[in-house]
């Protein structure tokens, strides 16, 4: 780093972000969590592992995203009430109110690949609705970092001594998870069911601007259409005053609702009706059932050992705030 460099550490929700302010400008990075990740031993007190869902429907159900919110909710809670006591409120005052699982995308419903109905694509079209999120805290402060450092190590060792290994262990399975799914599922779909898709909405005047980049990506991107991603893209733009000695803390942002334009409505509606009509919606379906199963087969391990740690620590986590 830079001599004239500051690292200054920012949290929002289930997000750990490090901003460096250099001669540069803000240079903003996530934290790799796989760079945490450590052997993790499972205890005889452990539960054992359960793997039915691993030949279900829904074999992601396996992943324990609300478990992990848990955890990462009670060390957030621990360590920002060391904070307020070491003179630094910041935290504490404009945290979630719950914990929230920072694994969601790997709950794959119809949702996951686009509108389920003629009036969800007209509104959110190939958008999602936002849910809020906390304000950003920012540190200019050296004495704050170091209480900050310090009450993170002490509240994962209030959690148990494995808790910090065993949380960002399971962040590792996540992403590698995570990773792979899309690509696959497309993959796997075949240049075929993406043919009689493309096929279909160029009936109803909808035509990409490369046949073969859709036919490997099918992105409604690729339709020259405004596409909207989240409802609260763009909001938070705020920007601290770099103040030395001082934590500033930045703006709520409010849930939002996502409002498609008429254009991207129009293509999301079409884009429904094809999926329906060419029986792609059920395809995309039990093509993701399938490659869940594979995915989960090929880390049944790290389930086996991490599943009964994380049921574990995420009790121990609930019970050290007081938590239902």
């Amino acid at each position: 780093m830079p001599a004239d460099a500051q690292e200054v550490v920012i949290f929002r929700g289930d997000q750990v972000k490090v901003r460096r302010r250099t001669s540069a400008g803000w240079l903003v990075a996530l934290i790799t969590i796989s760079s945490f990740a450590t052997a993790c031993s499972s205890s005889a007190d452990d539960p054992p592992a359960d793997m039915s869902a691993a030949s279900s429907d829904h074999p992601f159900s396996l992943f324990l995203g609300e478990e992990i919110g848990q955890i990462d909710y009670a060390q957030l809670k621990v360590r920002n009430k060391c904070l307020a006591k070491a003179g630094y409120p910041q935290n504490l005052n404009v945290m979630l109110g719950q914990p929230r699982n920072p694994f969601r995308h790997l709950i794959i419903t119809a949702r996951t690949f686009g509108p389920t109905s003629v009036e969800e694509a007209k509104r959110v079209g190939f958008g999602r609705d936002s849910l809020s999120a906390p304000p950003s805290v920012v540190s200019f402060d050296p004495n704050y970092d170091r209480a900050y450092d310090s009450c993170t190590d002490d509240a994962w060792k209030a959690l148990s001594d494995d808790a910090k290994n065993v949380y960002y262990g399971y962040f590792d399975l996540g992403n590698k998870l995570s990773q792979p799914l899309s690509r696959t599922i497309n993959e796997r779909m075949g240049v075929s069911a993406w043919q009689k898709l493309l096929s279909c909405l160029d009936d109803k005047g909808h035509r990409p601007r490369s046949e073969q980049e859709f036919l490997q990506t099918p992105n409604p991107g690729l339709f020259g259409v405004p596409v909207g991603v989240d409802a609260a893209e763009g909001l938070d733009r705020w920007q601290p005053k770099q103040v030395p000695g001082t934590v500033e803390v930045g703006p709520a942002v409010p849930a939002t609702q996502y409002q498609a334009g008429p254009v991207e409505s129009a293509l999301a509606v079409a884009w429904f009706e094809c999926r329906q009509q060419t029986g792609i919606d059920k395809l995309q379906l039990q093509t993701a059932v399938e490659v869940q199963r594979e995915l989960v087969d090929k880390y049944e391990s790290s389930f086996l050992e991490l599943n009964p740690q994380v049921t574990r620590i995420a009790k121990q986590a609930a019970e050290l705030i007081g938590a239902p």
